[in-house]
């Protein structure tokens, strides 16, 4: 398989669940508006897509599932049977299972046979049980014919000439003339082989013939067209339609011919050039094996030029290339808005006429040229600053492709705890890095989970609340400064001080006298293994999630919030910076090195008083802030520098939190705060205990970004030690 080919196998797959998102998300809002024509089409469109694309690219179980949907669709559409709930079900449950196909063409991995020939014969039977034969109109037209009139019959007469490439991108002709089949009746298929070259001129990938065919069929232009959506390319095709005796032709559009990026085409060598380079077979003797219709391996053994074992060492060594080139096809790929890269576009051509200007100054200036230059700079410096956020935009998507997973979520959850719950989602558009929407998954399906099973009641206890027996989970994403927040809220119980202080006496948390606030007490359920659920099932109660929940937020360089109220419901604030790539930081100073702390883990700076500094045996230096002792950590003595104050109350005293604790960091001075791109410690150099990474400051030497979490571990080994 060549790389060019590969390429189209993966924007295949990529197409593919961009419209297994567009099916579920179809469906279940179908569930709501079962009369809904148009989301009807738009769902029987997209399942239509991948049909045709898997059948095209060999992905035969993927096309013939997915035909079995289709038919089912296809009835829903045309009236013949009624959405039910027992149908919407069924086809959930079929996405699910051709999500599984999907991922097991691509991967290779092996499916559940049984699963699948369970839900083939389950859309089979649907299809054919009786049911209602007409469904409520929606927005679109629906035209319904008596059984008794009989279907209205279309004819059209079709002229496809394919492009000569259609082998080499493993397309199939057949694979048209079967969707043909199944929607209608062919008849008077002709084939035009005028354009076969001489045997020993023929190229055996490329395509030299095309058809001519009558075709019938109930179905609208449309479902005819779409059956040649993905041969459209560069094919020369004439529909005509033959209605009460007139014709109306319709042609296809003629595409440019289809060129690979770099104009070249990479694919692994044959197999009979291997064997030539390596010296088992001549030139000559290759050739003559050619002009056979055999496979060449075959050929060559059987006229004792090659044995066996140099064959298959050939064509293992084939099968290695070929593997290597599609690993270095395989990249991470992000579909960018064009108008963004246009915007880009214009900041570059900005930024070259600037970079021009400045040297055509340089090269005769004199100073009284100085506010000249210096308006130059100011230019120079704005253009690159709006480039650097245009390039970061490029890596912003709506927040709404993280969202989309849990209509499907609670839905099932709703179903397996037997509680009613509607998911309201708002906020969508706001734009996220796409590093951290792909970490955020599983925070915020361990929150939504834990909402559904622990936070809302079921409908008798909440009418016995007087409270409406349909709970309300809500997801909601909002900018906030240069942060984004996405609140998880649910009416349900909220959290129970009496039960949660309870539980962390019992596990030694807590001392059993001590009464500590709430805003102590609520982060308690995020310790691992800590739960106050009465009984553990499937979905949650072991007390594992809201830990993963904590870790991987701040992981990110995020925190978490907790408001609640008993009986009103619960809110999770998740603040999450836009980006991993740049960080707000304050730039501080430690004898001559400059370090930056992230702004995100800085709550205060102070300047204590004499007297504020305490020594606790076990627990290192300690300093009073407002009645609060938090233990204190020397930079200076952390990476061992020569500082410039060593007396904490002529220092500056930075007040950070990490994961609910908070530290005291000594430093020299404050600098000042700015936006900073982070550089990898480990990448460029080694892994450094309390450094996060690095960055390039404004004068060109090398800052340090801290890891807070890092430094709280060096001070606790110093301790022990």
């Amino acid at each position: 398989m060549s790389n060019d080919f590969s390429q189209f196998q993966d924007a295949f797959f990529e197409e593919a669940a961009e419209h297994l998102a567009v099916v579920e998300e179809g469906l279940l809002a179908l569930e709501q508006h079962p009369e809904d024509l148009d989301l009807l089409n738009k769902i029987f469109r997209s399942a239509h897509s991948i049909k045709g694309t898997s059948g095209m690219f060999g992905f035969n179980a993927v096309a013939q599932f997915t035909h079995k949907m289709e038919t089912l669709l296809d009835l829903l559409r045309n009236g013949q049977k009624a959405v039910t709930p027992v149908i919407a079900d069924l086809l959930l449950r079929s996405t699910d299972c051709l999500k599984t196909l999907i991922d097991a063409a691509k991967t290779g991995s092996s499916v559940d046979d049984v699963t699948v020939q369970r839900l083939t014969e389950e859309l089979a039977a649907s299809q054919n049980a009786s049911g209602s034969q007409s469904m409520p109109q929606g927005n679109g037209p629906s035209k319904i014919k008596p059984a008794s009139a009989g279907p209205e019959l279309y004819s059209y007469a079709i002229a496809w000439a394919p492009p000569d490439w259609l082998f080499q991108r493993g397309l199939d002709p057949q694979q048209i003339f079967k969707e043909l089949a199944d929607i209608g009746t062919l008849s008077q298929v002709t084939v035009d082989a005028t354009k076969l070259p001489e045997l020993a001129t023929m190229d055996p990938e490329k395509c030299y013939l095309s058809w001519r065919m009558k075709f019938e069929t109930a179905k609208d232009r449309q479902v005819v067209d779409a059956v040649f959506e993905f041969v459209r390319e560069d094919s020369v095709l004439t529909i005509t339609e033959e209605v009460q005796g007139k014709e109306l032709e319709v042609r296809g559009e003629e595409s440019p011919s289809f060129v690979t990026p770099d104009g070249t085409e990479s694919k692994p060598k044959p197999l009979g050039e291997l064997l030539v380079e390596s010296g088992v077979v001549s030139r000559e003797t290759l050739n003559k094996a050619l002009s056979q219709q055999k496979r060449v391996g075959e050929i060559l053994v059987e006229q004792h030029a090659a044995t066996p074992q140099q064959i298959s060492q050939a064509l293992q060594k084939q099968q290695d290339n070929a593997a290597h080139a599609k690993k270095g096809t395989e990249t991470a790929s992000i579909r960018v808005d064009t108008d963004k890269i246009d915007k880009l576009i214009n900041l570059v051509g900005e930024l070259v006429i600037t970079q021009s200007m400045l040297s055509d100054l340089g090269s005769r200036f004199e100073i009284n040229q100085l506010p000249v230059l210096l308006e130059r700079m100011a230019q120079l410096e704005g253009n690159t600053r709006e480039i650097q956020e245009r390039v970061m935009s490029i890596r912003m998507l709506p927040i709404g492709t993280a969202f989309s997973r849990f209509p499907r979520l609670v839905r099932d959850l709703s179903a397996k705890a037997g509680k009613k719950i509607q998911l309201v989602l708002s906020g969508e558009e706001t734009e996220l890095d796409k590093t951290v929407i792909e970490s955020i998954g599983d925070p915020l399906t361990h929150l939504v989970r834990n909402s559904a099973d622990h936070g809302l009641e079921t409908p008798e206890e909440r009418l016995d609340n007087n409270k409406p027996e349909l709970g309300t989970i809500r997801l909601n994403a909002f900018h906030e400064g240069g942060n984004i927040c996405i609140t998880v809220e649910d009416d349900g119980r909220g959290l129970n001080r009496d039960k949660i202080l309870a539980k962390a006496v019992k596990q030694g948390l807590i001392a059993e006298n001590e009464k500590p606030p709430d805003d102590q007490i609520w982060p308690l359920i995020f310790k691992p293994g800590f739960s106050t659920a009465e009984k553990v099932t499937d979905v949650s109660g072991r007390g594992v999630g809201m830990d993963v929940v904590k870790r991987n937020i701040e992981g990110l360089g995020g925190t978490v919030k907790i408001k609640t109220a008993l009986g009103k419901g619960t809110v999770f604030t998740l603040k999450l910076p836009l980006t991993l790539a740049i960080i707000e930081g304050m730039t501080v100073r430690v004898g001559k090195e400059t370090y930056i702390v992230p702004l995100l883990s800085i709550l205060e700076s102070i300047q204590p008083k004499a007297g504020a500094m305490k020594t606790v045996i076990g627990k290192g230096e300690l300093i009073n802030v407002r009645e609060t002792y938090l233990p204190m950590i020397r930079m200076y003595e952390v990476f061992a520098l020569q500082p410039e104050y060593t007396d904490p109350t002529k220092a500056i005293l930075l007040i950070l939190e990490t994961e609910g604790e908070r530290v005291a960091v000594m430093v020299d001075e404050i600098l000042g705060q700015q936006q900073v791109v982070i550089k990898s410690m480990e990448k460029n150099f080694r892994k450094v205990d309390g450094i996060a990474g690095a960055t390039i400051l404004g004068d060109g030497t090398v800052g340090f970004i801290l890891d807070i979490r890092g430094l709280l571990e060096i001070a606790r080994r110093g301790v022990a030690a």
